[in-house]
C-alpha cells in the first residue's frame, strides 16, 4: 500500500482532481492531506496540520475516498 501523500494541485481554484482532505471530528473542519499544502491558497496552517478552506471542500473530501480515475473536476 502506497502511503505517500499526493502533491498539491497546481491550480486548486480550477482543478480539484488532485486535492485530498478528510474531516476532522465534525464536518466543519477538513484537514488537507496533500504534500506541500503551504503553497495552496486555500490551506490554513493549524498547529501541525493544514485546514482546507476551499469553497468545494465537501467535494474534495468525497473525492478522497474514490480512486483517482473516478474523481470529477
Amino acid at each position: 500500500m502506497d502511503t505517500k501523500k499526493p502533491k498539491c494541485s497546481q491550480n486548486p481554484a480550477e482543478d480539484i482532481s488532485e486535492c485530498r482532505a478528510a474531516w476532522m471530528g465534525q464536518e466543519d473542519f477538513a484537514e488537507c492531506l496533500c504534500q506541500g499544502p503551504n503553497t495552496c491558497q486555500f490551506a490554513l496552517p493549524f498547529g501541525y496540520a493544514f485546514l482546507c478552506q476551499h469553497p468545494r471542500v465537501r467535494e474534495i473530501v468525497d473525492n478522497t475516498s474514490k480512486p483517482l480515475q473516478e474523481v470529477q473536476v
